[in-house]
């Protein structure tokens, strides 16, 4: 598996698991909506692969770090308040969902 930048021969997909493609689009259209800088995610995750240098090489490690870059950019636009009730909610509605059941957090309204 090689980092997205990287093009990929024909024969070979440019993400290894859905996932990866997924985490890629949202970055992208964060920035292209103006909600992230490209500029301020790159040092993210510049950052992030420096934590696990392993994960330069590509493969899943490189989209680990990616999505732990992601994660950080979108928590700094909500406030610590609504992320701790966001996190609430899921725990409560992962410790009241059945085994195999899609966990649906209740929301207020």
């Amino acid at each position: 598996m090689r980092p997205p930048e990287t093009p990929a021969p024909a024969d070979e997909p440019a993400f290894a698991a859905p996932w990866e493609a997924e985490a890629f689009a949202l970055k992208a259209h964060l920035v292209e909506t103006g909600r992230i800088r490209a500029d301020e995610f790159a040092a993210l995750f510049g950052e992030a692969l420096r934590q696990d240098p392993a994960a330069a090489d590509g493969g899943t490690g490189y989209f680990v770090a990616f999505v732990a870059a992601l994660e950080r950019a979108v928590a700094a636009m909500a406030p610590p308040e609504e992320l701790a009730a966001e996190r609430e909610a899921w725990r409560q509605a992962a410790a009241a969902t059945p085994h195999g059941q899609p966990i649906v957090p209740r929301r207020p309204g």
